[in-house]
């Protein structure tokens, strides 16, 4: 089983884009929407992964840091997607 998360704001329209993606793949998520901690998931993902994490919606597979929507469409393209899932 996948874990994949998706942590969001309400008024990002690439965070709909993202959540629609993992949809239409028919992929299972976890949302975290962080509009009253924005800066905290900031610095935790930040710290984590050992990024300057600054914009929603951010997605981690697996424990595997994706990033932002056009990453995930980017390797949803690439085909390189499904190397990330299990």
């Amino acid at each position: 089983m996948n874990k994949i998360s998706v942590y969001t704001s309400s008024t990002c329209p690439f965070c709909v884009k993202a959540k629609k993606l993992l949809q239409m793949l028919g992929l299972e998520y976890e949302e975290y929407n962080v509009d009253n901690d924005f800066a905290g998931m900031c610095s935790e993902l930040s710290a984590k992964y050992s990024r300057n994490v600054q914009t929603v919606p951010q997605i981690v597979i697996n424990d595997t840091y994706v990033g932002g929507y056009t990453d995930l469409e980017a390797l949803h393209k690439s085909g390189k997607l499904n190397e990330l899932l299990n």
